[in-house]
């Protein structure tokens, strides 16, 4: 779990569609109060051993963007290392997280932006190393975005 024992609101809020969101109200039982569980993830990246972490969310470069047809394309992320392993067993996935930008189109502003989260299985072989690969579907649906089109969209962006 990336969140055990701290808060999870983003996490949710990344992954759940806005009627989830809005059952919240009718689920709430109270509000934690008092000082946050300092997170123990201090130790330093290993780079000679496998990149992913099942504990630690890990930046990734977006390095390369081939189309594959008018709707899918695959985004290639470099790794931190050029010969690293990605450690990612075959058939598993991983998540992407990105905080859209929350001001118009242009700006860089971050910070304030929603946090989007998607699960994709990378189509890299199991003996690259140094970057991950993933194949991604936009289907326009207006006027309801999903996740992979924020993705999508902010990759392009």
């Amino acid at each position: 779990m990336l969140v055990a024992g701290e808060d999870a609101t983003e996490e949710f809020m990344a992954i759940h569609s806005s009627d989830a969101k809005k059952q919240l109200a009718d689920f709430h039982i109270g509000t934690l109060v008092g000082t946050p569980i300092p997170k123990t993830d201090n130790v330093a990246d290993d780079p000679s051993g496998p990149f992913l972490s099942q504990t630690k969310w890990k930046k990734v470069e977006l390095v390369e963007v081939q189309a594959v047809s008018r709707d899918v394309k695959v985004y290639r992320f470099a790794l931190h290392q050029a010969d690293q392993e990605l450690g990612l067993p075959i058939g598993q996935h991983v998540y992407v997280r990105l905080r859209r930008r929350a001001g118009p189109q242009g700006k860089h502003d971050v910070v304030g932006g929603e946090l989007v989260q998607r699960a994709y299985t990378p189509i890299s072989k199991q003996d690259d190393r140094g970057f991950i690969d993933l194949l991604i579907k936009c289907v326009v649906m207006l006027p309801s975005i999903f996740a992979t089109q924020h993705i999508y969209i902010e990759f392009h962006s």
